[in-house]
């Protein structure tokens, strides 16, 4: 359905469409028109509206086409089209009635225009009136038929005309006449206020209210609008009114607190009156100080982001290392992903955002293959991402990338940025566990809802109205409302019999009683739930409220095909109740179960969770595609906002601005910068601003300025004012406007490129809920909780869900259950107590249970509201059930809630048969105690609640007694508490013995008020992880609603002399509190004040009446029954029950000694594992000793007692003086332990060892260092036996480092030894200087050559004329320097060189100083030479040495000729990669730097071009191998896995001429409706790249040449040098050119083969082609690969030409012409051909191509230019040609290579460039093989001077 769907909406699909709803329909007669409608319209409306199509998310863009074109211009096709429906009236029926409906409603939806025009409500009456008439001829609820009424309903109210609408506006009409006497009392929102607008967020509509507060809201001082109970004081009507009023009460609730707490913040910056300052709010905050703006981007998966820098807090700057800031972050859970922040400045702004995480991905991720080929900038940009998140390296700042909330708030950063409105004070305001998230969605889903509300299932029962004001009996779903259906109840009977229930018919609900295990009120329950579309479900505590929703689930699963109910959706509030609910239905036997949420724990569920789902399902070719298409459209998308961003931060300065007037206003930009920008004519200095010189008054024109008027900015831009006219303030309004101008369009680019960000990305988003979408209709079960609803609200709308079970349905706000009612709902299912726990909000002020708040009661349920509506306030009576029997608790305790709040509540017999809680005298008890609960609290952590330390210490040793019976584990007893003070003190207390399980919503509750959970740790047993079966439960009494334990222990914290009960004064929480327990329950805490709640003071008068309630809690020990144990104080029961029983001695015997037990009374399951401490009685084995354990410890199986003096002799002859008893007894077998000398005999090795090891045995391993020595040299250092196995010698990979030395620097290869394989290229930075600057770049990427036009080497008798990056071409100066020293004697080094200090002088310097050796030929010291005859040279390390020494050891004859006095004569031609030149000079001490050394530099920058040419020659070697490789499986892809151009996409025509890049641009549009050449598209421009960088231009020799010849031009010199050596033209640029062309023969050839399948199959594409550029350009590359003797690309541009003549003959019209450039193709085969034949060698691998090409000439199959196996081998072995490595030399054709590493070739080898011969055999070249001298030549020849 997909592929046809995309078909229709595609260029042929549109023709196809537009072909139909263009016939002249009124010119057929009548039966054609019928024949038209039945079998071409009908079939064509049914696809169009086919559900799954138009809520596909993927086909989203195609549906919308498909409908817009239907409608036509000014909807005259639609007009036309439905004119033919209603003509075929006769053929309409109940079947085809639907599609017709749904198309008309749908495509009046995606035209907004539509209910302007008159025909579309005549054509709306017509098939109402065609509905109107089947109705009544059949039944009405036939389901067909309520579908179209649906969509009929929807398509009036777009046209303003259905009977809803209607209604509607009546009651709206009525509503707004009653709020006149309220508008004194009621300050309504938005326009309705009568003092307006509160602020720029306040609206009346709701879909215009941020959800986050705005700075005007935030400071503004008037109470927000918040919606009261009554609906009648609405200022909405019906269903909208209830929307409005949620929505706003909720968004107060989670956002009050925000607004007020940085009201607060903004006040207390601002100098004011202490009494305007608002009250400090109850909202925990973090504040980070001087906060910094660093970036801004667009980033792929979070949009905008905003990367922060702020002050450490004190306490992380207190801290000395980077993992404890880290910790420190960590264990506060601050600043976590997906927590809310603001960045405040008060005078203005609150920007909100939310913390992200950027995850470093390579954008090639997107293409599902890794990058292999980028250049610099492109693998520093992912990089980038994530270096702007760090917490814990600095302890002064932290850096944090942020990501906005509201895109416009970008516009206020961005000025910040570029400094046009700078923000002062911003602080950083982090609000904990307040995650948007949790919010949003639900509010957004409001915001949604009340846009379109009558798609709102079930409204009429949700809202007041004169028929819900009386209660009615409530219709059954439609599903259940059709004729003849009834429900197959036999699922939950246990025999074979049959049941059925019909809604229409009466019930006996006996015969469901009898046959099942559900009890009356449970059966009737179900009854009615089956046949009510709302039906609500009341159940008291211990009922049975899950058991009876899983019976209605397993119902409807069992009448799911007959009712066609698609997914039931279960609701519920927590994660802990949906992982019951999944694990119920998994173990009863359901299947198709899906979770939605990533918060479950339980690990059975997680195949079942709806990500995890998805992966498994297979996508659709579809889905693939777009998924693909889609991702690369978000990255671009991000990339061109990342580039506006750019754009307009550098708008502001003089280049923006100069950008900005050569764009909008070029008269001004030639006034200021002239014509040409390389010679402008105006000047204000050499380095000043001329805008800023031209604000200052500069460049003016006194005369014509004061002869006319002061003018406004746009009265100088009309008039075109020059700008030496204007006066200062004329030009500083100009000046602002283009400024103000330019960072409007600016903004308005980024604007425009986040909008289309945000469409890409919701598209991406679409395709992956596209499969989400078809796993979730196949399930049969959506589990999700309240909040993953509203996050998946939109994909949960496009299923057909039709029931709706929400649990515990009561503790739900009603703004989330309002969200679960989606279009598709039939039926809704509430199952709950109102009279348990309320829903839970933030803001007191606004629940029910505040004075204040009893008029918003925002805590009361849809439930509550249903079932019992506050009194005094007109609301629906909806009929619910209410269940009865409840089996948990014991008839005593049940009686506290039976007699207070359910009189009706009846017990179970089982639960009367429950046991007494063992340890204990009552199962009921309350200790009352007048102990006060905990004023100020020290710990700042727990001062937020109230605790109680005597409860804390009195529960803990109730639990501990309970426990040491030895009858509960831990799971059976559970500690119950209101406070998270008191939690937090209890949880710390218990875990010192016991590990206990806190409710998930009570951590999370203890981390949003700062009380971070302490490490759980044990005393009384080994660490272990505990699990839910042994573990202690401790809840809050809110989190613990649902669950239930065997005794439960109270703890109520509040005793006060106030008599304020606090929490507990509700009956709702009382109510929980109480109903828990099943065995047993015991309450702690101060009856006085809880006496003064009502239903507190009936339990205590209960309690009273039965004696259990008393100062002392009651005990009983089960051995002595009799015993009286009261305990009031935590030390009474270490007195009277110190183990659990009482204070009398056990006396039992113990097992299996027989003892004793001397311990206090305990209980069997203590007395089992008491460890008996009388002395072993049991006698050790062949010895006469005893055991020296107690009787409870295990005894030794051998005797250890140590016998003195024995001296035993062994058979080694060695004396053992003193021996172990059991060592004694088998002294025979004694193994001696002396340490002796030993050899190995397998490995000669001497080794220490005991004397009884055999090192002679093969099992013996020799630990010594092996010291073998493996192939590459190095010396083993593995254990020996590690190196010996099977008998032979295997050393494994050597552990060595490498440091073979890199032939192309200085640096030795730090890798580990990898002998046989070279080394990889050098990775450390570059180490090439100057006196000017140095290389940036690593040290295996060429150097660009230093570009200052003057070089430092000379002196007053000779000066160098080269460029700084030249070999220096002066004669260097020999003699004395004649400058003199401070100290007044003469300088003892070089003429030329840098002048030493005073310290240095050879006359009176320190007698150190003269003692130095600096002649180490003949070892003379300093005061001993003559410096007049030969100088020292004192290099940066200090060492001073003779000038001849150095001169020799530098061997400067290599460079110069010499005279005999050791002067330079002259200029020494000096091939390149010479031996003598090979290693960069250094001193010959210390091996420092000499290239401050101005005589030497010829030498350096000689090695230095050497050592340049051969990193471009690596660089380039190795680079074009992988894109060779890649290119080859590119095309691979391309021939054998890659689907066709999509047929119906291809263009027209297509016209394939010019050039190669307008050919690649042609192409590019033709494949837009493909991936097919992507990834060949994305080789091509890493190829292109690869191009540019190896260019013959970029060459280092040819940087040089390029530098030298722009200074002699500068220098006045005619005669240019002509650039002639082949080292200088290294052919790569031929290589990359010819990989360039191949590839684009292969793109070319296969868009050709593509149009040509689509002509066979009847799509037609009008091509023409012309290649003569294309051949132009081969030839062209075969002339200068020929001239440079490349072979290989000269035979590679013979075929190319043949190729592109193969290409062009089928679209050649003239038969002459295709012959011409037939013999033209074959006649370059042909010397092609020959070339191969005469040099032979690796050209042989071309062969094929050449056949393959002559075959396509001849008339053939033409197949893609992809090379043999054999040609792709020769292309692999080229990559190690180009190692870098060893030394290096030029063929006979002059191309560089490199060799191994003794210096000369071993093997007989080849060019890898030109084939020649270049390795031979016994270490001697190839003959032809020498170093080129024309290198040299040329270099000697640049010079300026000479």
């Amino acid at each position: 359905m997909q592929t046809v769907i995309q078909g229709l909406g595609s260029e042929g699909g549109i023709r196809r469409i537009l072909q139909l709803v263009k016939l002249d329909f009124s010119a057929l007669p009548p039966e054609r028109r019928t024949e038209l409608f039945e079998r071409t319209i009908l079939p064509f409306f049914r696809t169009i509206s086919y559900r799954q199509v138009l809520s596909s998310g993927l086909l989203e863009n195609a549906v919308g086409t498909i409908y817009n074109t239907i409608f036509g211009a000014g909807g005259q096709y639609a007009i036309a089209l439905f004119a033919l429906t209603e003509s075929s009236e006769a053929a309409m029926n109940v079947d085809n009635i639907e599609p017709v409906c749904a198309v008309f409603s749908k495509m009046l939806d995606l035209n907004g225009n539509a209910p302007l025009i008159d025909e579309f409500r005549k054509i709306f009456d017509n098939i109402m009136a065609v509905w109107e008439r089947l109705a009544k001829n059949c039944n009405s609820n036939n389901s067909s038929l309520l579908k179209a009424k649906r969509w009929l309903d929807r398509a009036g109210n777009r046209l303003g005309v259905s009977t809803i609408a209607l209604q509607v506006s009546s009651q709206e009409r009525k509503v707004h006449n009653q709020r006149a006497q309220f508008e004194f009392s009621i300050d309504y929102p938005g326009y309705l206020s009568d003092a307006g607008p509160r602020h720029d967020n306040d609206s009346a509509d709701i879909r215009k209210i941020q959800i986050l507060p705005t700075f005007e809201e935030i400071v503004c001082t008037r109470m927000p609008y918040l919606p009261q109970l009554d609906e009648s004081r609405l200022h909405l009507p019906g269903i909208e009114g209830v929307i409005d009023r949620q929505f706003r009460l909720y968004r107060e609730d989670v956002t009050g607190p925000i607004r007020s707490t940085l009201a607060f913040e903004i006040a207390k910056s601002r100098p004011r009156n202490a009494s305007t300052i608002p009250a400090e709010p109850g909202q925990r905050i973090n504040v980070y100080q001087n906060l910094a703006l660093l970036r801004l981007r667009c980033n792929d998966w979070n949009g905008l982001v905003v990367t922060v820098a702020f002050n450490q807090p004190k306490e992380v700057s207190a801290l000395a290392t980077q993992v404890g800031r880290a910790d420190w972050w960590t264990s506060r859970g601050r600043l976590r992903k997906d927590s809310l922040v603001c960045l405040l400045e008060p005078t203005g702004h609150a920007i909100f955002c939310s913390v992200v995480e950027i995850k470093i991905r390579k954008r090639n991720a997107f293409f599902g293959k890794d990058r292999t080929y980028s250049d610099d900038e492109d693998e520093d940009e992912d990089e980038e991402e994530a270096s702007y998140q760090d917490l814990a390296s600095s302890p002064h700042r932290a850096w944090l990338t942020l990501s906005l909330a509201r895109d416009r708030d970008f516009s206020v950063l961005a000025q910040h940025l570029i400094g046009t409105h700078r923000m002062s004070g911003m602080t950083m305001i982090e609000f904990p566990k307040v995650m948007v998230q949790t919010f949003k969605p639900t509010l957004e889903a409001l915001q949604c809802m009340i846009a379109d509300p009558l798609n709102i299932p079930l409204a009429e029962h949700l809202t007041t109205n004169e028929s819900t004001l009386k209660s009615e009996v409530l219709q059954p779903p439609e599903f259940a409302a059709r004729p003849g259906f009834r429900y197959d109840l036999s699922c939950l009977l246990d025999d074979a019999r049959q049941l059925h229930l019909s809604p229409s018919e009466p019930f006996h609900v006996q015969a469901l009683i009898d046959g099942s295990t559900l009890d009356e009120k449970q059966a009737e329950a179900l009854k009615n739930s089956l046949c009510r579309q709302l039906a609500l479900c009341q159940g008291p505590p211990g009922t049975g409220k899950s058991y009876t929703a899983f019976a209605l689930i397993r119902t409807l699963l069992a009448n799911k095909k007959a009712a066609d109910l698609g997914p039931i959706l279960v609701v519920t509030y927590t994660n802990h109740a949906l992982d019951q609910d999944m694990e119920h239905f998994v173990d009863s036997g359901v299947t198709n179960i899906v979770r939605i949420g990533s918060r479950s724990k339980s690990e059975r569920l997680q195949d079942l969770n709806l990500r995890n789902v998805s992966k498994t399902m297979d996508r659709t070719r579809s889905e693939s595609h777009e998924k693909w298409s889609r991702h690369k459209e978000v990255g671009n998308a991000a990339q061109f906002v990342n580039s506006a961003i750019e754009e307009l931060l550098h708008s502001a300065g003089e280049a923006g601005l100069k950008q900005y007037l050569r764009e909008n206003y070029p008269h001004y930009h030639r006034q200021f910068w002239g014509a040409d920008e390389e010679e402008f004519q105006m000047s204000s200095g050499a380095q000043k601003s001329i805008i800023d010189s031209w604000l200052r008054g500069r460049l003016e024109n006194r005369e014509r300025r004061g002869q006319r008027p002061r003018q406004t900015a746009d009265e100088m831009l009309e008039e075109d004012r020059n700008i030496t006219d204007m006066d200062a303030t004329e030009r500083k309004d100009l000046y602002d406007f283009w400024t103000a101008d330019n960072q409007r369009q600016h903004l308005t680019q980024v604007f425009g490129a986040m909008a289309a960000y945000n469409k890409s990305k919701r598209a991406l988003d679409l395709v992956y809920q596209e499969v989400e979408l078809r796993c979730l209709e196949e399930a049969s079960i959506i589990g999700v909780t309240t909040s993953g609803l509203a996050r998946y609200h939109t994909l949960l709308k496009r299923l057909p869900i039709k029931v709706l079970l929400v649990e515990e349905a009561g503790e739900v706000l009603e703004a989330h259950t309002l969200t679960a009612f989606l279009p598709s709902l039939e039926q809704a299912i509430l199952i709950g107590d109102h009279q348990q726990l309320k829903p839970s909000v933030n803001n007191f002020d606004l629940s029910s249970e505040s004075h204040q708040g009893k008029k918003y009661a925002l805590d009361m349920s849809l439930f509550e509201r249903l079932v019992s509506p506050p009194a005094g306030v007109q609301s629906s009576k909806v009929p619910y059930s209410t269940l009865e029997l409840q089996r948990r608790m014991h008839p005593s305790v049940s009686d506290l809630i039976r007699k207070t709040l359910y009189p009706r509540l009846q017990d179970a017999p089982n639960v009367k048969l429950y046991p007494e809680v063992v340890g204990m005298r009552k199962r009921l008890f309350w200790l009352d105690h007048e102990v006060l609960e905990v004023g100020a609290e020290a710990d700042e952590r727990v001062a937020c609640s109230k605790s109680n330390d005597y409860e804390v210490e009195m529960t803990a040793c109730l639990v501990a007694h309970l426990l040491a019976q030895g009858e509960y584990v831990s799971q059976d007893i559970a500690v119950i508490t209101p406070y998270l003070g008191q939690l937090y003190k209890l949880r710390a207390r218990l875990s010192r013995q016991y590990e206990i399980v806190l409710d998930d919503r009570d951590v999370d509750a203890l981390e949003t008020e700062g009380i971070t959970a302490a490490p759980l740790s044990t005393e009384l047993h080994a660490p272990t992880k505990a699990t839910l079966l042994q573990s202690l439960k401790v809840a809050t009494v809110d989190n613990f609603q649902g669950n239930e334990a065997k005794v439960v222990i109270i703890s109520l914290v509040r005793s006060n002399k106030q008599r304020k009960c606090g929490f507990l004064k509700t009956s709702n929480r009382i109510n929980v509190l109480l109903s828990r327990a099943k065995h047993g329950m015991y309450v702690i805490g101060n009856s006085a004040t809880s006496a003064s709640v009502p239903m507190w003071g009936n339990v205590i008068s209960m309690l009273r009446a039965e004696g259990n309630i008393g100062k002392t809690l009651p005990l009983c020990c089960p051995q002595h029954p009799e015993t009286v144990i009261d305990v009031a104080t935590p030390d009474d029961f270490a007195k009277l029950a110190p183990e659990g029983g009482c204070a009398l001695r056990c006396g039992k015997r113990l097992e299996p000694c027989g003892h004793s037990c001397e311990l206090k009374c305990h209980s069997d399951l203590r007395h089992k594992n008491v460890q008996c401490i009388e002395r072993c009685n049991r006698p050790k084995r062949g010895c006469d000793h005893v055991c020296p354990k107690t009787c409870g410890e295990k005894c030794d199986p051998l005797c250890k007692e140590l016998l003195k003096d024995v001296n035993v002799v062994l058979p080694c002859g060695h004396i053992v003086k003193d021996m172990l008893c059991h060592a004694y007894q088998a002294r025979d077998t004694y193994e001696c332990r002396v340490l002796v000398e030993k050899t190995v005999p397998q490995c000669a090795h001497s080794v220490k060892v005991q004397c009884h090891v055999d090192t002679s045995s093969s099992e013996y391993c020799c630990g010594e260092v092996c010291g073998g020595l493996p192939q590459c040299g190095h010396k083993c250092k593995r254990s020996c036996f590690s190196c010996r196995h099977d008998g032979g010698i295997d050393h494994g990979d050597c552990l060595e480092v490498c440091t073979r030395k890199h032939s192309t620097c200085n640096h030795t290869c730090g890798a580990r030894c990898h002998s046989g394989t070279p080394c990889k290229p050098c990775t450390k930075p570059c180490d090439v200087a100057c006196s000017h600057s140095r290389c940036n770049k690593l040290c295996s990427q060429p150097c660009t050559p230093c570009a200052n036009a003057e070089c430092s080497s000379g002196c007053e008798h000779s000066q160098c004329t080269m460029p700084c990056g030249a070999p220096c071409d002066f004669i260097p100066c020999s003699l004395r320097c004649a400058e003199m020293l401070d100290c007044g004697h003469q300088c003892p080094t070089i003429c030329g060189e840098q002048c030493v200090p005073s310290s240095m002088c050879q006359t009176c310097g320190d007698q150190e100083i003269k003692d130095l050796v600096v002649d180490y030929i003949e070892m003379k010291k300093y005061a001993e030479v003559p410096l007049d005859e030969d100088p020292v040279v004192l290099p940066r390390c200090g060492h001073a040495i003779l000038m001849s020494n150095l001169d020799r050891y530098l061997g400067m004859a290599a460079a110069y000729d010499m005279n005999p006095d050791g002067s330079v004569k002259g200029l020494k031609d000096v091939s390149p990669f010479q031996e003598q030149l090979k290693e960069l000079p250094g001193c010959p001490i210390c091996r420092g730097s000499l290239r401050d050394i101005n005589r030497y530099g010829r030498l350096i920058r000689r090695v230095l071009l050497d050592e340049s040419t051969k990193r471009f020659v690596t660089s380039a070697g190795s680079s074009y191998s992988v894109l060779a490789a890649q290119l080859y499986e590119a095309a691979d892809e391309l021939k054998e896995y890659l689907p066709g151009l999509p047929r119906t996409a291809l263009p027209s025509q297509i016209h394939l001429a010019g050039t190669r890049e307008v050919q690649l641009k042609t192409l590019e549009r033709a494949a837009k409706g493909g991936a097919r050449y992507d990834n060949l598209l994305r080789t091509r421009l890493a190829i292109s790249k690869f191009y540019s960088r190896v260019n013959k231009d970029a060459t280092p020799f040819a940087q040089i040449w390029q530098l030298v010849e722009v200074a002699r031009r500068r220098a006045g010199q005619k005669d240019a040098i002509e650039m002639h050596s082949p080292v200088s033209q290294v052919t790569f640029h031929f290589v990359a050119l010819a990989l360039l062309i191949r590839c684009d023969v292969i793109l070319i050839s296969d868009l050709l083969n593509q149009i040509s399948k689509a002509e066979r199959s009847l799509v037609t594409t009008a091509t023409k082609v012309d290649f003569s550029i294309n051949r132009k350009e081969c030839v062209n590359l075969g002339i200068e690969a020929l001239d440079a003797k490349d072979y290989e690309r000269t035979i590679e541009a013979h075929i190319f030409y043949a190729r592109y003549c193969a290409m062009e003959i089928p679209y050649l019209t003239n038969p002459a012409e295709s012959q011409s450039l037939k013999k033209k193709g074959l006649d370059h085969l042909n010397a092609a051909r020959g070339l191969v034949e005469e040099k032979g060698g690796r050209l042989q691998s071309l062969m094929a191509e050449v056949d393959d090409a002559e075959r396509s000439l001849n008339g053939g199959t033409f197949m893609q230019a992809v090379s043999s196996e054999e040609r792709r081998a020769v292309l692999a072995a080229m990559a190690k040609e180009f190692h870098g490595t060893g030394h290096w030399y030029t063929c006979v054709n002059g191309h560089p290579f490199s060799v191994g590493e003794c210096g000369m070739p071993m093997e007989q080898t080849r060019c890898p460039q030109c084939g020649e011969a270049v390795g031979g055999q016994q270490h001697r070249p190839a003959e032809g093989v020498s170093r080129a001298e024309e290198l040299e030549r040329e270099l000697r020849d640049m010079t300026l001077g000479h």
